[in-house]
């Protein structure tokens, strides 16, 4: 081989050494490098739904319900930001979503339903007896300071209590007969839940359970089952936390002879978030009715921020 060959070997292989990691690098950095998941997060919660538009229009209605108007910068930069003010809370920063949450429930004692746009609409009317205009940033700034501003209510991060039960009650019904498997059901948290004196999960809190598996009651006494299991329920600050029917649940849903807890016969693992409960009655299509009580459990030990209240 000569010596020519040899040397433009060696710059090739100097060159990949040099320059693959940073073309893996960039690799890595560009899929997914748009929040597509936080993006959906963020309409679901101002909206209630997520957009099907591009994109880059998302992230303009995004900016101008936040900010009144179109920010500049990288479509990357501008969703970040976005991100930033409305769900991220860290010691030196609390974010739009727990600054109203923490307002709503100094005022009402809970949380209300609806999209962050409704239920602002009507605390801004229930305060000031008319809705605002401009930025939601702006209008939730405003209704601080009319509201809770110079009240001691600082912000405190803490552990999430493994097995920390959590009341609830459905605001919809379920029938074995009508139900379909993959259905979300409503529900709403129905006592603050506190870690020592610091607020996690204020009353009023919703969540959904989802249905995993029915059977219609039929011929010859077959029962009609139900099974659901619970995905992740909201914090005050905005933080998914793990949540189930799993065994000290189960035991006081029996104990207080709940609606649903004196029929839950027993607990099975169905490959989704958490444990799921059976629910039986002999030879019947089963209905679980709207109102209806349960307890589930906190399920992982996890940091987040609340607010520390008397």
């Amino acid at each position: 081989m000569s010596l020519k060959i040899k040397q433009t070997i060696s710059i090739l292989l100097l060159t990949l050494l040099v320059f693959t990691p940073f073309l893996q690098f960039n690799r890595a950095e560009a899929v997914g490098i748009i929040p597509l998941n936080r993006l959906a997060e963020m309409e679901k919660l101002l909206y209630g739904s997520v957009s099907e538009k591009p994109i880059l229009e998302r992230v303009d209605d995004l900016e101008k319900t936040v900010y009144s108007s179109v920010q500049s910068g990288s479509v990357v930069k501008r969703s970040e930001r976005l991100i930033d003010d409305l769900l991220s809370t860290t010691e030196d920063s609390t974010s739009l979503l727990f600054l109203f949450n923490t307002i709503e429930w100094s005022i009402m004692g809970e949380l209300s339903g609806g999209n962050l746009i409704e239920r602002l609409d009507n605390l801004e009317e229930m305060v000031s007896g008319e809705q605002n205009e401009g930025p939601l940033k702006a209008r939730i700034e405003k209704l601080y300071n009319l509201t809770i501003k110079g009240q001691e209510m600082p912000v405190e991060k803490v552990e999430s209590r493994t097995n920390q039960l959590i009341r609830i009650e459905l605001l919809e019904k379920i029938n074995s007969n009508t139900a379909r498997r993959g259905e979300k059901v409503a529900y709403q948290v129905i006592e603050d839940i506190k870690v020592n004196k610091t607020l996690i999960i204020p009353k009023g809190t919703r969540g959904q359970l989802e249905v995993t598996k029915i059977e219609e009651a039929g011929k010859m006494g077959k029962d009609g089952d139900i099974k659901i299991g619970f995905p992740s329920l909201e914090t005050i600050d905005g933080s998914d936390l793990a949540v189930a029917i799993q065994e000290e649940a189960q035991a006081e849903n029996k104990s207080q002879k709940l609606a649903i807890g004196a029929s839950v016969l027993g607990t099975a693992l169905l490959g989704l978030p958490g444990v799921v409960a059976g629910y039986f009655v002999e030879g019947k299509d089963e209905e679980i009715p709207a109102g209806s009580e349960m307890y589930i459990q906190v399920t992982e030990s996890k940091e987040l921020y609340g607010v520390i209240v008397k």
